[in-house]
C-alpha cells in the first residue's frame, strides 16, 4: 500500500479512535458537574481538551514508552502495523460506545499489542506479567476499598453523621468548585493514561513525535465527549444516581490513581477504577445484595472480557491476510 494512502488511514482510524476515547473519558469526569448544571457543556468540554493536553504532555510520554517498546521490538511497528492495530482498536472501542458500556482503552490497546506479537513471534511477556498485571489486578479493588471508606461515613445517614452533612452544607458553594476542579483532576489522568494509547502506535512508526501527536489528538478527544456523551450516563445513572459529595471522592480517588500509575509508565484502566468506584459508592448506600445482581453488572464484565478479545482477533486476523 502506498505512504501516502497508509499516512491518510492512520490519521482517519487514529482520530476515530481518540473520538472514542474521549467518549468514553469525557461523562466520568464532568458528568457530576454538567448533572447539577455547575457548568455548561462548552465551558467543560473545553476545561476537558485543556486538562487531557496538560496530562498527555506532562506524563504521557512514560505510557508511551511502555506501549510503543514494552511488548514487541520497536522495529516492529512499522506504519502497515500500526494502522492494522489503531483500526482494530478503534472498532472494538466503537463496539462497546455503541452498546454504551464504559470500556477500557487500555485493555484494548494491549490485547491489541500483544495478538501483534504473538502472530509475529516477538512478543515480550516481561511488561505484561511484571508490570502491567499487577497494577491491573491491584488499582481497581484499591479503588473501590478507598472510595467505600470515604463514602461509609456519609452513607446511609445516621445519627453521628449529621454534624458532618450540616457542615457540608453549609459550605456547599466550596463543595461545587471542588467537583469541577477534581473533573479537571481526572482529565489529567486521562490525558497522561488514555491519549498514549493513540499516539504510541503513530510515534513508534515515525509518523508523529510523541509531543505532536498529544497536541493533534486532545482535541479530538474532546470532541469525542460530545459525539458519545450517553456512553458513561450508563453507569451514573442505571447503577447510582452521583451527587456532589459520591462524585468528588471518585474523582479524587480515580485521579490520583491513574496519574500515579502513569508517572510509572504503566497505563491503567480509568474506566475500571471509575466503575469500582461507582460500585462501592452503591455499596455504601445500598448493601452488597442487590449490587451482585445488579444486571448492568453482568453486561459491564461480558464486555469488558469482550472487547480486548475481539480487538485482539481483529489483529491478528489483519496481520494473517496481508503480512
Amino acid at each position: 500500500m502506498a505512504t501516502p494512502v497508509v499516512n491518510a488511514l492512520l490519521v482517519a482510524f487514529s482520530s476515530f479512535f481518540a473520538l472514542n476515547m474521549g467518549g468514553t473519558g469525557f461523562s466520568p469526569a464532568f458528568s457530576a458537574a454538567l448533572g447539577a448544571n455547575l457548568i455548561r457543556r462548552t465551558a467543560a468540554l473545553l476545561l476537558f481538551a485543556t486538562f487531557v493536553g496538560i496530562g498527555a504532555l506532562l506524563v504521557g510520554e512514560n505510557v508511551v514508552k511502555t506501549l510503543g517498546a514494552g511488548f514487541v521490538p520497536p522495529e516492529t511497528i512499522d506504519r502497515p502495523t500500526a494502522l492494522v492495530l489503531v483500526a482494530a482498536a478503534a472498532g472494538a472501542l466503537f463496539l462497546a460506545n455503541v452498546a454504551r458500556i464504559p470500556q477500557s482503552t487500555t485493555w484494548v490497546t494491549v490485547f491489541a499489542l500483544i495478538s501483534l506479537g504473538m502472530v509475529r513471534g516477538n512478543l515480550s511477556w516481561h511488561t505484561f506479567v511484571f508490570r502491567l498485571l499487577p497494577a491491573w489486578l491491584t488499582i481497581p479493588p484499591v479503588a473501590f476499598l478507598a472510595t467505600w471508606l470515604f463514602a461509609r461515613r456519609l452513607y446511609p445517614l445516621r445519627g453521628w453523621n449529621y454534624r458532618l452533612y450540616e457542615h457540608l452544607t453549609k459550605h456547599e458553594w466550596k463543595l461545587r468548585a471542588l467537583v469541577i476542579a477534581s473533573s479537571c483532576y481526572v482529565a489529567l489522568g486521562i490525558g497522561a493514561s488514555n491519549v498514549p494509547n493513540v499516539v504510541a502506535p503513530l510515534a513508534t512508526a515515525g509518523v508523529f513525535s510523541v509531543q505532536t501527536g498529544m497536541l493533534l489528538f486532545t482535541p479530538v478527544f474532546a470532541l469525542g465527549g460530545l459525539v458519545f456523551s450517553r456512553t458513561a450516563k450508563t453507569i451514573g445513572s442505571e447503577v447510582v444516581p452521583l451527587g456532589l459529595y459520591s462524585a468528588t471522592i471518585i474523582n479524587v480517588v480515580v485521579g490520583s490513581l491513574i496519574l500515579a500509575s502513569a508517572r510509572l509508565g504503566i497505563p491503567q484502566s480509568l474506566v475500571q477504577a471509575q466503575v469500582l468506584c461507582v460500585f462501592a459508592i452503591a455499596f455504601a448506600k445500598e448493601g452488597g445484595h442487590g449490587l451482585l445482581r445488579h444486571r448492568m453488572l453482568r453486561k459491564i464484565v461480558l464486555l469488558w472480557i469482550g472487547a480486548p478479545l475481539v480487538a485482539a482477533a481483529l489483529v491478528a486476523l489483519q496481520l494473517l491476510m496481508f503480512d
